[in-house]
């Protein structure tokens, strides 16, 4: 595999993975305000589904120099920046989600 086929693989799996991620932020979202799912097992996978696939972004997003290479590096401190809130925030609404919603119980 050549280099530049290396670099366009590691860019599709990042956006990939943070499509993946905003759409995380969507499930969080319509449930805390909607409460469409109704079991709480599914609930708990989802969120934890969601952190598996946000975890990848910051690590691919400091190791890789060369992601995004018409970036400057401003921009890439914004891409880090935003991948680490991103991870942040999954991290904190999993927790949530896991420990303190019960699904409807009293």
């Amino acid at each position: 595999m050549s280099i530049r086929q290396k670099m366009v693989a590691e860019a599709r799996l990042f956006l990939r993975l943070g499509l993946l991620s905003c759409l995380g932020f969507a499930f969080y979202y319509v449930h805390l305000f909607f409460g469409l799912f109704g079991n709480p097992m599914l609930i708990k996978l989802l969120a934890l589904a969601f952190l598996l696939c946000t975890v990848p972004l910051p690590i691919i997003a400091v190791n890789n120099s060369r992601l995004f290479p018409e970036l400057g590096a401003g921009g890439k401190q914004v891409v880090l920046l935003g991948s680490v809130l991103m991870l942040v925030h999954h991290f904190m609404m999993t927790f949530l989600f896991v420990m303190f919603m019960n699904g409807g119980r009293p």
